[in-house]
């Protein structure tokens, strides 16, 4: 190892040339920092001028430009409350206060031709019948219109324009005034509703053309919008509106620039703004008019008022060129800095490599390592580790370091098309790779990041040897000119140095795995032995108990079956022998002395009685008989329907001897369908939990001895269960070994009072083999708890398949 790293090191000491070493002293760094510092305040500085100047020049056109607009719109202002005032004049002159149109007539047409402005003027009635100096009595009413509701609402309004009713087709602007009676003063006008409405008509064309004189220099235009963002005067005629033919409001325009400016406009704003319409970059200044509910707007082509700015324009590019001059010879200063750097900090990581690689064994904590320092030491995209497999020509992206931003590419990618036979000489070549993803690390990984792109002279993939068949390859990628021949060999001498930590992780893989294998083959030969020691034992009193009862079987059956004859053959004797008396009732001197010495009516009486009794014992022993072969059968290969209630029952036949008078035994039976299961092995587990219930309850004195037996189905999310519940009144189990029963020879008496099967054999017959639970209470939560203790119920759970 001390031999490859001083290899490693002799290459990394070639990355510079000689000229670089040991030249950066203090003094030189010192001034590399000043020359960097000076250049960079100077380019804030210039560029903060440049915006200052630059946008004083700005604001100054601008508002030479908004002035303009100012101007025009003060020009239309004075215009239209010139016109106010006209028709208020008019409405407060006694022909239009007498409402009498025969009366104001003559006197209207006279002021037409006198204030040439308006086209015609109208007395309007309150209910909105009028006359005109036109036609006289108008056929129509204007009840509807706005400027006839402001008026009777006391307001001088100038209205949105209009198609005329009185001249069809033409398009005007109605200025309305309210005609008050004589009798109303300036004090109590608010108090009365005026008794009509005094109009005046002026052309739409006449605003139009003060608004087309607004200009500020070649390709500028004005518009002017109503209350509702309608353009009432535009050059584009298609856009403009009245209230009697609407327009699209250009607070819905498709540009939403434009829409932004209207809306500023509707919501009588001021100002101007540098936006985009219709493609072309333009300034547009606005203001409201004081006399309508309009605004007026100029579009100002920016060159219009920015054309100060190309001599500032010239005079900064002639600065930035000589700003950039300093800056690359800053750049290049500091690029020869960071060579140096690049070569301190290699060093350092192949020192932590080496370290860590001797520290750890770990496989995936040094890869992960590597690709890391690897990308942040030379600035990369993306480091990546990945397994290559030749005969499928793909490569399996395990380990990566990415850039901020950028999402991450693990999984199995090849050459589209299927295996090209040739990736691996053009990865040593570096030719440009389109990857795609054959199998993805994460199952819900994105369809997009379903590729990766190795463009040519952006990355290098140098191999990674290893002591194993596999090879692997060390990739860098990044979004420049990459892969010199300096960069290349500080990937070499890291793909070396990681291949020897790979080949020595494998090995210390592989002794684990071996240690693993070792401890997993030894729990296996303890497990087995215990089980064959089990089987054995089992086998051994299971084959003994089958004989024993087999030779008890046959005399039984064969006493059992004569008992049947001989209570027949004794029934008929007597029979005979009382028909005898019956014939003979005076037998001779030798016979009667004989049925007085033997008690002939006495035996009469009680043969029948013992040879019942015979019947009955025999009965029993049979029972017993069968239920030791059942209990004592050997399990066949194959699992086979058993009922439980019955198993359980011979259960308690066989442990009847154990039963003495004082124990209770309640048996509370659900009606159990059979189930499939090993009927010897969980018969087993029954007696032996009834035998330590049996040995619980005979710890206790002066009180019940109480066992209970309860068997249930019940219905749980995961399906139907057959539930066993075995309890006592006996003495609780302790505490300490409750949590731990079921572990290998464990159990709740002491050894030399146990029988049956361990709790651990019972565990493993029920959970392993039956895919049930095993589960123990202790005290047992009920209100029949005894009050020796609390007595602790088992319950075997077994699923009903």
């Amino acid at each position: 190892m001390r031999s490859f790293a001083r290899v490693k090191w002799w290459k990394l000491t070639r990355l510079l040339p000689a000229r670089l070493k040991g030249e950066y002293h203090l003094g030189y760094q010192t001034a590399l920092l000043i020359l960097g510092g000076t250049v960079l305040a100077a380019s804030i500085t210039g560029c903060i001028s440049y915006q200052s100047v630059h946008r004083l020049i700005i604001t100054k056109s601008e508002r030479n430009a908004f002035l303009e607009v100012r101007d025009r719109a003060n020009k239309i202002d004075r215009w239209l409350g010139t016109r106010k005032a006209e028709i208020e004049i008019l409405a407060n002159t006694p022909p239009v206060r007498s409402m009498n149109w025969s009366v104001a007539e003559p006197y209207l047409k006279s002021e037409v031709n006198r204030l040439q402005e308006f086209q015609h003027f109208a007395l309007i009635e309150p209910n909105g019948s009028y006359f005109t100096t036109k036609v006289g009595r108008a056929l129509i009413t204007v009840s509807d219109r706005q400027h006839f509701k402001k008026a009777m609402a006391g307001e001088v309004y100038v209205s949105d324009p209009t198609i005329s009713r009185t001249l069809k087709g033409q398009s005007i602007v109605p200025i309305s005034a309210p005609v008050w009676s004589n009798s109303a003063n300036s004090i109590d006008k608010t108090a009365q509703k005026p008794i009509g409405v005094m109009n005046g008509v002026i052309s739409i064309d006449r605003i139009a053309e003060v608004v087309g004189k607004l200009e500020y220099g070649a390709g500028t235009y004005a518009f002017v919008l109503n209350s509702q963002g309608v353009p009432i005067v535009h050059p584009d005629a298609g856009l403009i509106g009245n209230i009697d033919n609407s327009a699209p409001s250009l607070l819905e325009s498709a540009e939403a620039n434009l829409a932004n400016v209207a809306r500023e406009m509707v919501y009588q704003k001021t100002g101007i703004v540098l936006t985009q319409i219709n493609g072309a970059r333009v300034y547009v200044a606005y203001l409201p008019l004081e006399q309508a509910e309009w605004s007026l707007a100029l579009v100002i082509p920016r060159e219009n008022v920015e054309k100060e700015l190309l001599p500032f324009k010239i005079l900064a590019v002639a600065a930035g060129l000589l700003a950039a001059a300093a800056i690359f010879a800053a750049i290049v200063a500091l690029k020869l800095f960071a060579l140096n750097c690049i070569r301190r900090r290699t060093e350092a990581l192949l020192h932590r490599l080496t370290g860590r690689i001797r520290a750890c064994l770990h496989l995936d904590r040094i890869l992960q390592t590597t690709v890391d320092e690897l990308g942040t030491l030379l600035k990369l995209d993306r480091a990546i580790f990945a397994w290559y497999d030749p005969r499928q020509d793909t490569l399996e992206f395990g380990w990566e370091y990415c850039r901020e931003g950028l999402p991450g590419r693990l999984g199995i990618f090849g050459v589209p098309g299927g295996p090209s036979g040739d990736l691996a000489a053009r990865l040593h070549r570096c030719e440009t790779i389109l990857l795609h993803k054959t199998a993805a690390a994460d199952a819900t990984a994105s369809e997009e990041h379903a590729y990766i792109e190795l463009t040519n002279s952006h990355y290098a993939a140098v191999p990674v040897l290893t002591q194993t068949n596999r090879l692997g390859y060390l990739f860098a990628c990044a979004n420049r000119r990459f892969a010199t021949p300096d960069e290349v060999e500080v990937l070499e001498a890291i793909a070396d140095l990681l291949g020897v930590a790979i080949s020595q992780s494998q090995l210390h893989g592989q002794i684990q795995d071996n240690f693993k294998l070792l401890e997993e083959v030894l729990v296996k030969l303890r497990r087995t032995e215990e089980h064959l020691v089990q089987r054995e034992r089992m086998t051994s009193v299971g084959q003994l108990a089958a004989e024993v009862v087999q030779e008890i079987n046959n005399p039984i059956n064969f006493i059992y079956g004569r008992l049947i004859h001989l209570n027949d053959y004794i029934k008929y004797l007597l029979h005979i022998i009382r028909l005898y008396r019956e014939q003979y009732p005076e037998p001779g001197r030798r016979i009667e002395k004989k049925i007085e010495t033997g008690d002939l009516d006495f035996i009469s009486q009680e043969l029948p009685n013992i040879l019942n009794f015979l019947k009955i014992g025999a009965d029993g022993i049979r029972q017993i008989v069968l239920a030791l072969r059942k209990f004592s059968l050997p399990d066949e290969a194959n699992k086979e329907h058993a009922n439980v209630n019955e198993s359980i029952d011979n259960i308690l036949v066989l442990l009847a001897h154990k039963l003495e008078q004082k124990i209770l035994v309640v048996k509370e039976y659900h009606n159990l369908p059979p189930i499939l299961c090993y009927p010897g092995q969980l018969s087993q587990v029954f007696a032996s939990l009834i035998i330590n219930a049996i040995d619980a309850v005979k710890t206790i004195e002066n009180s019940a001895q109480l066992i209970t037996i309860k068997t249930d189905i019940v219905e749980e999310y995961t399906g139907r269960f057959i539930v066993v519940s075995i309890a006592h009144n006996g003495s609780t189990i302790p505490r300490e070994i409750l949590h731990r029963i079921f572990d290998q020879f464990g159990h709740t008496k002491s050894f030399k009072n146990f029988t049956g099967l361990e709790l651990s054999v019972c565990y493993k017959i029920i959970v392993e083999l039956h895919g049930g639970r095993l589960t123990v209470e202790s005290p047992v939560q009920s209100q029949n708890k005894s009050q020796t203790g609390g007595g602790a119920e088992f319950r075997v759970i077994l699923p009903l398949f």
